[in-house]
């Protein structure tokens, strides 16, 4: 029986059932990786680097931050990297992430943001007992030193949230959840979006109501996974555009073979 969730396990299952089974239940783990989730990584890499520099009482000047992400993109390169849309050479990759830290770069500086702690793993409870464990990762975490908190979250890829879609967003809030389990005296909690992409951000608020609603949702969600477990569920694949972008083709019941794309 699975103990401990995460939002994006949650949201593989609504995905695909068997991507899911594959991943979280049989933990069959694979080394393919799509282009774009790379890129990300390494743009996160040297935004962490940035901000740990920066709580260090350093600044680092663009340049510094470029070496960084050369330096990560090269060390983790490998061959069993897909990319789905052949019109594009890892070097349209490599050149986009570089865009997106130039942006950010740009905008943000000289990064007076109060910045606490980056890459920050919480493990805590949806509703402060131990059916309903979940896990995730901050990006990034600032405060003020008067209980007012920000989560950022860095977004590299093409899809942009509108503010509605911010605003029900469960990811960035459950984090709030758990800052808020974790932490004392929090007074405010302000969830941040960065698409690197469009050198945007979108801001949004969670109140008490909406933080129940989606702790009823989320226990909903995973007392629905348990109980399709118990009772052997099938765990169908799901066929949609996304499979081009999923690694399990050899388990799979309706793929043949490995994916193309790697």
């Amino acid at each position: 029986m699975i103990e401990r969730f995460s939002y994006s396990s949650l949201e593989t299952y609504k995905k695909c059932p068997a991507q899911f089974r594959f991943r979280y239940i049989d933990k069959i783990y694979k080394n393919d990786e799509g282009i774009e989730a790379f890129m990300g990584k390494r743009v996160h890499e040297a935004l962490e680097y940035l901000y740990e520099e920066v709580m260090a009482h350093r600044l680092p000047f663009m340049d510094g931050v470029m070496e960084k992400y050369h330096e990560v993109w090269d060390k983790n390169w490998h061959d069993r990297i897909a990319i789905v849309r052949k019109e594009n050479k890892p070097k349209f990759y490599f050149e986009l992430g570089e865009r997106c830290i130039a942006a950010y770069y740009r905008t943000h500086t000289p990064f007076d943001q109060p910045a606490v702690g980056t890459e920050i793993e919480f493990v805590f409870s949806v509703n402060q007992s131990k059916d309903y464990m979940m896990k995730g990762i901050m990006d990034r975490l600032d405060h003020d030193g008067n209980g007012n908190y920000e989560i950022h979250d860095y977004k590299s890829g093409k899809r942009m949230l509108s503010q509605n879609a911010a605003d029900k967003d469960g990811q960035l809030a459950l984090y709030q959840i758990a800052l808020q389990h974790s932490y004392e005296n929090v007074k405010s909690v302000k969830l941040v979006w960065h698409f690197l992409q469009y050198n945007q951000t979108i801001y949004s608020h969670r109140n008490e109501e909406q933080l129940n609603e989606l702790r009823d949702n989320t226990k909903s969600r995973i007392d629905g996974i348990r109980e399709y477990i118990q009772n052997g569920g099938a765990f169908i694949p799901k066929k949609s555009i996304l499979c081009n972008w999923c690694y399990y083709w050899e388990e799979c019941s309706i793929k043949q073979g490995t994916n193309p794309y790697i």
